[in-house]
Order: structure tokens, then C-alpha cells, then sequence
């Protein structure tokens, strides 16, 4: 215990407190998202649990069949409009993670940072990742502002559509204008600045080092 105890406190004094503390909590985190409970159940079904090809292949099924599941409960949601602070709280957890998953797993991790063994297919994986990340604020977004945040907009004819919403999450994820849809209340600028701060850790910090240059021909 001793030993360990010095470990840790030379560890901190190496690298700091705040640095310490923020590695702690990043590497924490991933255990209160539900892509780790999928990818546990993923290799609770691995037959060959000492495989590794087989543990890659069985984790990577299991985080798809989770971003399957996710992209079609928003779209669920906004399609028939379903409503509830438990639904909404749901989806801003499904939003946060989202962020948090892709900046852990692509940019945090020892193998994120390193990138000599990167091949092709897998910076072609990362891109797509990032497409689909990205894709999902913006669809989280659009349901937000669409069933459970809709009156804090003005909406263009006084109708209220899944396409408005879509394209006014698009458009202001992009800092663009977006003349069917205006933020009408404080609580609508600040979910839209929420959205815009989320989308400039994604271009900004996490597109810039995406997809790193290979060093295979494969």
C-alpha cells in the first residue's frame, strides 16, 4: 500500500495536479457510457475470447449495432414527437457521450497517439467515425429543437417541421444563418451556443487530428 501510495504521489508531482486529475476523470468516464456496456456484452459473445483479431472484430460489431441503435431512437423521438424530461435527458446524454467517446477513443488514448501502426482502412474507420459523430450532435440537436425546445424558436409560418429543425442544426453547427428558424428566448441562444461550442471541439480540436498521416502502404 505504501509503495503504491508513493507511486501515485511521485506520478503527480511529475505530471502536476490538474494534468493527474484530468487523465483520472477522462479515463473514468468511459465506464458510465453505454458503448462500454455494449462492447462487455459484445465479448461475453466472442467464442474465441483469446483471439485478439476476434476480440477487435467482436468489439468494433458491438460499438456499430450501439450507433445503429442511438441514430434510430433520436429519429424514433422526433418523429413522433415524443416528449418527456426523461426523453430529453436521455438524448443529452446520448449527445455528451457522443463527444466525450470520440475525443476519448480518437484522440486521449495511448493508442490514438500513437500512429505508426496505422494503415489505411483504419484512418478510412476514423473518418467515417468522425462523419457519424458529428452527424449525431447535429440529429440530437435537431430533435432538441424540435419536439422539447420548440417554443423557445420562432419558426417560419408557425409550423414546425423535422426538415426546419434538421436544417437549422445544420446551419448553425456551421455558424450559418438559417432564416426559417431563430432562436426566440435565452434558453434557445444558449442551447444553439451549446451546440456551437460542441462543434468547434469537433473541427477544431479533434478534426485536426483525425486522421494522421500513415506510415504503411497497406
Amino acid at each position: 500500500m505504501l509503495r503504491r501510495n508513493t507511486t501515485t504521489k511521485n506520478y503527480e508531482m511529475k505530471n502536476g495536479v490538474i494534468y493527474s486529475a484530468a487523465k483520472f476523470i477522462l479515463d473514468n468516464l468511459k465506464y458510465v457510457t453505454l458503448v462500454e456496456l455494449f462492447k462487455y456484452f459484445g465479448q461475453l459473445l466472442n467464442p474465441r475470447k483469446n483471439n485478439i483479431d476476434w476480440k477487435l472484430a467482436f468489439s468494433r460489431t458491438s460499438v456499430d449495432i450501439f450507433i445503429i441503435l442511438k441514430w434510430a431512437l433520436i429519429l424514433i423521438l422526433a418523429k413522433y414527437n415524443i416528449a418527456s424530461d426523461f426523453w430529453t435527458l436521455v438524448t443529452w446524454y446520448l449527445l455528451l457521450t457522443n463527444v466525450y467517446t470520440y475525443f476519448y477513443y480518437h484522440i486521449w488514448t495511448d493508442e490514438a497517439l500513437n500512429t505508426e501502426n496505422f494503415n489505411m482502412d483504419r484512418i478510412r474507420r476514423r473518418f467515417v467515425t468522425l462523419i457519424l459523430a458529428v452527424g449525431y450532435s447535429d440529429l440530437c440537436f435537431a430533435y432538441l429543437y424540435k419536439v422539447p425546445f420548440k417554443h423557445n424558436l420562432e419558426w417560419s409560418g408557425d409550423l414546425t417541421t423535422f426538415t426546419k429543425s434538421a436544417w437549422f442544426s445544420i446551419s448553425n453547427s456551421l455558424a450559418a444563418n438559417y432564416d426559417a428558424v431563430k432562436p426566440l428566448t435565452d434558453f434557445g441562444y444558449n442551447v444553439s451556443m451549446t451546440q456551437l461550442v460542441i462543434t468547434f471541439v469537433f473541427v477544431s480540436i479533434i478534426l485536426s487530428k483525425s486522421i494522421p498521416q500513415t506510415n504503411s502502404r497497406t
